[in-house]
């Protein structure tokens, strides 16, 4: 168990200065009930967690520079705003609040490649920049670089959904194929009901998947949707007659069919630090059996209800194993119990530091768990491990 000190006071801190100025989601309100509260009773030593960061004073923001005598920086296709942050920074985090929207230039809080990104002092504070556009883009030219690389996660991300058992219960299903087949790939034929009748003509399959429960609380987060490929309606009526067009597993009887959905992350989100304070678990990792690495992809019980938004940061940590302190020198600390129990000394119960191995951005948001893509790790990531808000320690 942790806590979160000083909860008043953080949920004052204003967004404006930790996004990037003009491309700011939205942050829904935050439901207050559901976020972690201040309770120290009954933890054991050393368990509790520090303020979220603050705005960086002068100094602050220097320090934070891998070198101020740093080059310019050409910005790759490829490249992320990610790892520019972190081509300049040591700690990435700050890369809200050190980035600098230049008046001068047109659309200042968007990196295409070719620019220049490189220090300049405002106020007597360094802050980062473009320093030179080449040239004048229109339409038609390079898009502008995103926060994360989305060729990783639209491959298999597209489409995978959390649903409720009564959003799955609510979707259409596939009752048989043509061959009636134990399973059907693309260029098979498959009937689908309840009728579908609304205006689509492409669907997604999915399959159920594991059912997500929140390790804290034990309430039910819904099931992970598997995607397994696309299905084209080639005649209407019940059952509905569909072609698979696109296969990605092999579908199955019972498998759903849901609408396609689109691009599960924004274009233009920047790099936050969230405005609450997080403190989540991983606790599935799609794909994967036990373990991911950089650029692969987690889920965590925590989401919109929290406060969390796509493009917010979280570090990921091992949690501190809790010891027992068998070399204390206060034997008169004795057990509640009856008998020979109580008289039996009791060591003391000691919370081992959580230790920081790694960063990963939030992509897709639901009521209570998110998608998040692992950034950079020191290690390999596995369910349990913490998702929190990066603390000014």
């Amino acid at each position: 168990m942790r806590s979160s000190n000083g909860l008043t006071a953080l949920l004052s801190l204003s967004i404006a200065t930790l996004l990037l100025s003009g491309c700011a989601a939205e942050r829904p309100p935050v439901n207050l009930a559901n976020l972690p509260q201040s309770n120290a009773t009954g933890l054991p030593l050393g368990a509790k967690r520090g303020p979220v960061k603050g705005t960086l004073t002068p100094e602050e923001t220097k320090a934070q520079f891998k070198s101020l005598a740093a080059d310019e920086y050409v910005v790759k296709k490829g490249d992320t705003l990610w790892s520019i942050a972190n081509h300049f920074l040591k700690d990435p985090y700050y890369w809200p609040e050190i980035w600098y929207d230049n008046s001068q230039i047109k659309n200042p809080h968007k990196i295409y490649p070719g620019d220049r990104i490189g220090i300049m002092y405002i106020g007597g504070r360094p802050r980062l920049g473009i320093t030179m556009r080449p040239h004048m883009r229109y339409e038609g030219d390079s898009a502008a670089i995103s926060s994360i690389p989305l060729d990783v996660i639209k491959p298999f991300f597209s489409y995978d959904q959390i649903m409720t058992q009564a959003e799955l219960d609510a979707t259409p299903y596939i009752l048989t194929n043509r061959d009636d087949a134990l399973s059907a790939s693309m260029g098979d034929v498959i009937y689908a009901r309840p009728a579908l009748t609304d205006s689509l003509d492409n669907y997604a399959i999915v399959r159920q998947g594991k059912h997500l429960v929140d390790p804290v609380t034990g309430a039910s987060l819904g099931y992970r949707t598997i995607y397994e490929g696309e299905a084209k309606i080639m005649q209407r009526g019940d059952p509905t007659e569909l072609r698979i067009i696109k296969s990605e597993r092999e579908v199955n009887k019972g498998d759903r069919l849901v609408p396609m959905i689109g691009e599960p992350f924004d274009h233009d989100i920047t790099p936050s630090i969230p405005a609450v304070p997080i403190d989540a678990v991983i606790i599935d990792l799609p794909d994967a059996i036990t373990q991911v690495g950089t650029y692969q992809v987690a889920i965590i019980n925590a989401g919109k209800d929290n406060g969390l938004v796509p493009g917010d940061m979280l570090r990921i940590s091992k949690p501190g194993r809790v010891v027992k302190d068998t070399y204390t020198q206060n034997p008169k600390e004795l057990k509640q119990g009856k008998g020979i129990d109580a008289l039996l000394p009791h060591p003391p119960l000691v919370k081992l530091p959580d230790f920081p191995i790694g960063t990963a951005m939030v992509f897709r948001t639901y009521d209570h768990a998110s998608y998040v893509l692992v950034v950079k790790t020191k290690r390999p990531i596995h369910i349990g491990d913490l998702a929190q808000t990066p603390t000014a320690d």
